[in-house]
């Protein structure tokens, strides 16, 4: 199969993968939300940063190193694999120790045996961690969802199973458990590789030197992915912190599975093309306004939809995770705006602008957190709208230097496509409040028709080119 084939088909299993994964989690997720409640998201929300935080430990960047590595051999496999599960054992211990200290910080005796147990997920993955990375590094991504989709069905089943049983927390903590061990049983039963008895010194400082360098700055990236959570946890209640963990995870789904599809099949088209500066910034300009075009209407009618759409979903009682996830919408609306921002970055291979990016915009989010923290979970959630608008700023004046792209341009370029779909997104809200009294089905059927069929209208009496863009997409496909 040729390079060019591999990777079609690559981003064929890679997106079915995806789509079918986080549509299996998210069901799951649904039905364990009405059967459960906050209090119980909250308590896996609590120990959420601890988890990622040990999986960037257990890791270290090893994973990368092999699949970049040209010449590995059974040597570089095997050492890899041994070091990947001392790692997790000493994480392990780590985390069994401090168990009564995490819960001791949350004040919630539970967490002591919960962190206990779910940590046992990172011994659990670093068994097949080679076994997976080999796969993509032989683009086999067709096997890799094989392999995926038959351990997440053994936990979403188990997991909902627990929940009818009454098994409450330990239903969730149940359903990522059984999902890593039946992905990692099926990588092993599929494998062609296991690990001889074979350690190098020599290919341990290699990898490692490489690792922990993705290590560091993951590590880094985890915390502040999860800090809300970690202060919401601390100092609000723990139903708090569950419709917070809820309100994100329904945002941050739809707004990344958008991005990263944009993300993979842009990055190489710009690679191409890197030379020739003025058509960069033209492609980049189609894809900037393109993908806003597509994501500002979503984000602003889901937020316009969201009480309707979490009784109908969730049920009654998560109404108070509604003002949280619309708040999160406008700060997750201009996600794809930064994702491309920092694409142009890698395409030019400025690292040390990336680096220096993301020192800046943590320091801007600790200071807006600090900030937000004095009016409470609600300042806390607008901390974020503020930090992605500053942020946004910061990213689009350093890809400026690379593209003849500059701030003002791209937000001129977005903001009709904001008034439109804030527009849209009012007649949306509008006819929620005129039906309010009737079903959520109704509401949500005849608000998001009226809102796609005004979003359309206005575009196409104002001509505008991002519409027409997408009917000659669906015109070709057809």
């Amino acid at each position: 199969m040729s390079l060019k084939k591999q990777t079609l088909s690559g981003i064929f299993w890679t997106f079915t993968e995806t789509f079918v994964l986080r549509g299996l989690s998210f069901i799951a997720s649904v039905i364990l939300a009405r059967l459960l409640g906050p209090t119980e998201f909250g308590l896996v929300g609590m120990i959420s940063v601890f988890i990622a935080l040990g999986n960037s430990f257990v890791d270290s960047g090893l994973s990368a190193s092999l699949i970049r590595t040209k010449n590995a051999d059974n040597e570089d496999y095997a050492t890899v694999f041994y070091l990947n599960l001392a790692l997790s054992l000493v994480v392990y211990g780590i985390f069994y120790l401090t168990a009564p200290l995490i819960a001791a910080f949350f004040e919630q005796e539970l967490l002591e045996l919960i962190v206990r147990v779910y940590c046992l997920t990172f011994i659990i993955s670093a068994f097949s961690a080679v076994q997976l990375a080999l796969l993509n590094k032989r683009m086999k991504f067709k096997q890799v969802m094989k392999c995926k989709v038959p351990g997440t069905i053994l936990g979403v089943v188990a997991g909902i199973g627990m929940g009818y049983s009454g098994f409450g927390v330990w239903s969730i903590v149940g359903m990522f458990m059984i999902t890593q061990l039946g992905t990692s049983l099926m990588l092993w039963l599929t494998s062609s590789w296991s690990p001889g008895w074979v350690f190098s010194r020599k290919k341990l400082k290699y990898h490692y030197n490489f690792g922990y360098k993705l290590m560091l700055s993951g590590l880094i990236d985890t915390f502040y992915k999860n800090v809300y959570k970690l202060i919401i946890g601390k100092f609000f209640a723990v139903q708090e912190l569950g419709y917070y963990e809820r309100a994100h995870s329904f945002n941050y789904q739809a707004v990344t599975m958008f991005t990263s599809i944009i993300s993979k099949v842009s990055y190489p088209l710009l690679s191409k093309i890197q030379d020739q500066k003025e058509r960069i910034a033209i492609v980049y300009r189609q894809l900037i306004q393109f993908s806003f075009f597509v994501i500002a209407p979503i984000m602003l009618g889901a937020a316009a939809l969201a009480k309707p759409l979490f009784l109908m979903i969730l049920g009654d009682q998560w109404l108070p995770a509604v003002p949280l996830f619309q708040i999160l919408c406008l700060s997750g609306m201009f996600y794809p705006v930064h994702a491309f921002n920092i694409n142009v970055l890698k395409v030019y291979g400025r690292s040390d602008l990336f680096l220096k990016l993301e020192l800046i915009k943590k320091a801007i989010i600790t200071i807006s957190i600090l900030i937000g923290f004095q009016f409470g979970i609600y300042g806390l959630v607008w901390s974020s709208v503020f930090t992605s608008l500053i942020s946004l700023m910061v990213n689009t004046h350093y890809s400026s230097r690379m593209i003849q792209y500059t701030t003002l341009q791209q937000l001129g370029d977005i903001s009709l496509t904001l008034v439109k779909a804030g527009l849209m997104g009012g007649v949306m809200w509008g006819i929620t409040l005129v039906l309010h009294n009737n079903s959520q089905l109704l509401q949500l059927v005849l608000a998001g028709a009226a809102g796609v069929l005004f979003y359309f209208l206005l575009n196409y009496a104002l001509r505008s080119p991002q519409l027409f863009f997408a009917l000659d997409l669906i015109k070709k496909k057809n």
